[in-house]
Parts: C-alpha cells; sequence; structure tokens
C-alpha cells in the first residue's frame, strides 16, 4: 500500500498519467472540484474458526474464502459515514477484507492509519483492517476539495443456529397448578393455571408474575388468543379481555364444549356432540366447520393450537390443532392427532375446510402421543414438546422437543432445539410460549422457568 503525507502527490501523479496518454494538441484532460464516494463494497472475506484440542490448546484457522458482495453499504453523505445494515456472517475475519469503491469525476481515495497522522492510497487489491471503524479520504482530482467518510463494517459476533437457554427466577405459586396454559397478549406473555378448584390469571411484567384476575377450573384449558384479544370459556359463559385483568361477557356457550384455537377473524371450538365450530362474530354466534376425515380423530384431551402466516401465500394464515384421543378408547395408540386449517383473507378467496394429518404405519416421523402437548411456531418451523408417553407411545417426560418443517406433516428432533442443560423433567404440568422478541418461554409447576433465544431470532437485521 502507498503511503502519502500530502495528497498533491496524488493529484501529481495523475497529472502525470494524462500527460503520458496525451499524443495531440487536440486531447484535453478536465479536472473537478468536486469529491464523494458514490458506492463502496466488500469483495472478498476470510472465515476464521476455531479449535480447541484434547489438551485444551486453542488453534485458529482458515476454512474458506467467501464472497460478500451480498451485504450492500449505506452511504449517508450528510453524516459523512459508510455502513452495512445486514451484519456480515458471524466467523468473518474483519481484519483481512478486501474491498472496491467508485467516486464521482476519478476521484482518488485515500484510507487513514488508526492514529490518523497518515493517509495511504486505497487499493481494491490489498486486505483491510476492517475491525474498528475506519477513516477514508476522497480527494477532487483538481484536488481543492476534500471528504472524508466513516467506514464501519458489522460483523455478527454469534453463531446464527445457537440456541441459548437461561433460567429464570423460580415462581413457587405456579406449584400447586394441575394444568397450565401460556399465551401471549398484546406482547405480554401471561399464564393460566388451575389448582383443580379455580383458574389464576398471571402476567409476566418486568421479570415478575403478577397475579390478574381468578377464573373458574375450567378457563385454564378454555382460553384462546384471537388478534389482541384473550377469550376465555367459563362455565356456560363466553368471556374476552384486552388486559388479562378486566373480563367482559360475549354471550351464553351451551352448545360449545372446548375452546381450542383462534385465528385472525375466526374462534373453533368443540360442540357438544364432538364437532368442531366456527364463530365469526367474536364468539356471538356458532356453526358447523367442515372437516375433511371422521370427527373422531379430533384431539380430546392435551390440546394446543398455533396460527401464524402461512409461508407461501399472502393474506393467509395456517392453523394447526393437536392432541391426544382419550385413552380409554383408544389404549394402544401411539400417535397424536394433527389437523391443519388454511384460512386466506383475500377477496374471493378459497374456502379450505380442516385436514387430518394421517400418521400411517409407514410414517416414520410422526408426533408421538405424549401427556400436555404443547406446540409453538418458531421461525419457519413448529416446535413441540410434551410430558411422558401414553398408550403406545413410550417416550419419557420432557426429553425431547419436536421440530416440524413441513406444517406438521413430519416430526424429528434436531440438535438446535433441545431443552436446557439442567432442566427438571419431574415437573407434571407445564407450558410454551413464544414471546414478542422470539424467545421461548417454558414455565413448569415444579417452579423453574426458563426463557430462550435462537441467536438470529434475535437479530434486528
Amino acid at each position: 500500500m502507498e503511503k502519502f503525507r500530502n495528497p498533491i502527490y496524488l493529484l501529481l501523479s495523475v497529472v502525470v498519467f494524462f500527460a503520458s496518454c496525451i499524443d495531440s494538441d487536440d486531447n484535453e484532460f478536465v479536472l473537478y472540484d468536486d469529491a464523494a464516494i458514490t458506492s463502496f463494497n466488500l469483495t472478498s472475506a476470510k472465515i476464521l474458526n476455531h479449535t480447541t484440542s484434547s489438551k485444551g490448546e486453542d488453534s485458529t484457522y482458515y476454512s474458506s474464502t467467501t464472497i460478500v458482495v451480498g451485504y450492500p453499504f449505506t452511504i449517508d453523505h450528510v453524516k459523512r459515514e459508510i455502513f452495512n445494515q445486514d451484519s456480515l456472517p458471524y466467523g468473518i475475519d474483519a481484519t483481512r477484507l478486501l474491498c472496491e469503491y467508485a467516486t464521482v469525476n476519478n476521484g482518488m481515495v485515500g484510507i487513514e492509519n488508526e492514529v490518523g497522522d497518515t493517509v495511504a492510497y486505497l487499493q481494491t487489491t490489498d486486505t483491510i483492517d476492517f475491525s474498528k471503524p475506519r477513516y477514508l479520504r476522497v480527494y477532487s482530482s483538481d484536488n481543492s476539495t476534500s471528504r472524508r467518510y466513516k467506514v464501519t463494517v458489522n460483523v455478527h459476533q454469534e453463531q446464527a443456529d445457537s440456541f441459548q437457554w437461561k433460567r429464570m427466577a423460580d415462581e413457587t405459586a405456579f406449584a400447586s397448578m394441575k394444568s397450565m396454559r401460556m399465551l401471549v397478549l398484546g406482547g405480554k406473555v401471561i399464564m393460566l393455571g388451575t389448582d383443580g378448584s379455580k383458574t389464576v390469571v398471571y402476567a409476566n411484567e418486568a421479570g415478575a408474575w403478577n397475579e390478574m384476575a381468578t377464573l373458574g377450573a375450567e378457563a385454564s384449558a378454555n382460553a384462546v388468543v384471537k388478534g389482541d384479544t384473550l377469550f376465555v370459556k367459563e362455565g356456560t359463559m363466553l368471556k374476552w379481555s384486552l388486559d388479562a385483568f378486566n373480563f367482559t361477557d360475549v354471550a351464553e356457550a351451551n352448545d360449545i364444549v372446548k375452546l381450542v384455537g383462534a385465528c385472525k377473524t375466526e374462534l373453533y371450538a368443540y360442540s357438544t356432540d364432538g364437532m368442531m365450530m366456527v364463530s365469526k362474530d367474536g364468539g356471538k354466534t356458532w356453526s358447523a366447520d367442515e372437516l375433511d376425515s371422521d370427527a373422531s380423530y379430533l384431539p380430546q384431551q392435551d390440546v394446543d393450537y398455533d396460527c401464524s402466516a402461512f409461508n407461501y401465500n399472502a393474506d393467509t394464515d395456517y392453523m394447526l390443532l393437536i392432541g391426544n384421543r382419550s385413552l380409554g378408547g383408544y389404549p394402544e395408540e401411539a400417535t397424536a392427532m394433527v389437523w391443519r386449517k388454511i384460512i386466506e383473507y383475500a377477496p374471493y378467496s378459497k374456502k379450505y375446510r380442516w385436514s387430518y394429518i394421517d400418521f400411517a404405519e409407514s410414517s416414520y416421523y410422526p408426533l408421538p402421543r405424549l401427556a400436555g402437548l404443547q406446540v409453538v411456531n418458531y421461525g419457519s418451523s413448529l416446535l413441540a414438546i410434551g410430558g411422558a408417553g401414553i398408550g403406545g407411545c413410550k417416550e419419557q417426560a420432557l426429553s425431547k422437543i419436536y421440530e416440524s418443517r413441513d406444517g406438521g406433516i413430519t416430526w424429528k428432533t434436531n440438535a438446535i432445539f433441545s431443552l436446557p442443560e439442567g432442566f427438571d423433567s419431574s415437573a407434571t404440568a407445564f407450558a410454551m410460549a413464544v414471546d414478542a422478541d422470539n424467545f421461548i418461554w417454558i414455565v413448569c409447576n415444579n417452579g423453574q422457568i426458563w426463557r430462550g433465544r435462537l441467536n438470529r431470532m434475535g437479530w434486528k437485521d
């Protein structure tokens, strides 16, 4: 890299270069007085890896060279700053980057050393240390004007697919809970738990669990969130709340025995004769919803649901319902019951029925029949946990997280998603939810509360 203390030397070199190219008096070389960097990009970087030997010795090596042109840089000419909004991948060695740039009217660009007392010509063939902000100077071709830009190269400091769990403060009030349901209402995590005689509603506020309301015992298993509204069924009355504190009666629901789910515009429930019902007016009226299979395959216990945006169509939700059939009627069954429904909101959309996902004997990856099944949507995956196996399922309680990447058709374990080290699987009641910041919460009646997040789910870019 050529160093220069006075930018006039650069100008003289340019003049000499162009003068040598003039072969007649008709050629004319024009100098300009404006200076600006019009584009900046990185062209190549090395990925740095670390390994630790059996003796604990650390070694560093470069595993590969990667092209990083897919990470555009923003140039703020007012603040004179250049930066990448999308951080480079974890492992990129920011001390050895190649860059390219363009200027207005062929201005010359130099880079200051870290002290700022010298400037070197910025060459695109030399690696540059951008691990800290660096300053570039661009000079007009007539050397009458210069501009100084601060360049910041952002690199992710954590691995994208690393999952981090943290144990939160225990909550002894949950110890008496026989069943639990956790939901997110208005960005706030709420938990409904019953001791068998009543349901207590809690909200997590600033890290503390505050008691909000007391409802009938059956409300814990009859609670869903539709948009910004919590619906619960208490006795024969359907109620709604915006804050989990004040509850208002909606209507008598004598023909409804269980609330099972909700999407943006619809509530779902079971009728007294075991059929799927739908309400499109907030629970005031109900009608039969269509199924593509026999209603006997609907889950009667351990029921949970998830409603999320459908990845393949705009203005569309994907509804998933999971749970188990009663042990008395199906003692040898080893798999859970999984249903799905697509709900389109665009004008003239097709109306879809509930579809039963049949885990045939040839299916290698069914969702096991686990007690207290819980499901959440996380990124592009569905995640499920459960207690001990029921009937023909012999899985141990709270031993695995099951992931589905195809909308609930197949369920596998993934090393990325695992229960935290030190997790106490003795809980007989538990609940799981994902909050507005993409943290997964697991709350148990043995007092333990865990919160975890996949690193990339916390990145803002």
